[in-house]
């Protein structure tokens, strides 16, 4: 793990401003300081983590191709920083991130219920803390939105009845 950290840090350093590799090498690089925090548990790794996300979405203007990606991967940092610290500042964001990450998955897409389970995990979160009703009323329908999506053998199935249980 630490050496694909410092190997992604050489490659970026090696990488001008506005080149075509600039936004792999920072999202591969947020990527593995996340599941570097994962496995050490280390903040200074998930605040990297989110400032490389911000720098990759930065890069990914409307329409981009990794818009989608981007906006899910830095809500998905945010979240567990939420997690970490308790800041709502953090949750609140990452909802919104999750919603404009599910505005880009339209019926039909192949990463809605991904989309759908994330944002509901999010909102069942903030309903937890603040117990505003909408926010788990809101959660209870994203998930059954998912459900909906993944017939009997779906790889995601066990994922959204454990939500909605």
């Amino acid at each position: 793990m630490e050496d694909n950290v410092e190997q992604l840090r050489v490659l970026l350093q090696g990488c001008p401003i506005g080149h075509s590799d600039q936004s792999s090498y920072l999202s591969k690089l947020a990527l593995s300081l996340y599941s570097r925090f994962e496995e050490r548990r280390v903040l200074s790794d998930l605040d990297e983590a989110i400032d490389l996300d911000r720098a990759v979405l930065a890069l990914c203007p409307p329409g981009h191709s990794n818009q989608s990606d981007s906006l899910s991967s830095l809500a998905v940092s945010l979240y567990a920083r939420f997690q970490q610290r308790g800041v709502l500042s953090d949750l609140d964001e990452a909802i919104d991130l999750d919603q404009a990450a599910l505005a880009l998955h339209p019926p039909g897409h192949s990463n809605r219920s991904d989309s759908l389970n994330t944002l509901a995990i999010h909102l069942y979160a903030r309903f937890e803390q603040g117990g505003v009703l909408s926010d788990l009323d809101d959660a209870i329908d994203l998930d059954q939105a998912a459900l909906a999506l993944c017939p009997p053998g779906h790889s995601n199935r066990s994922e959204s009845l454990s939500s909605l249980a």
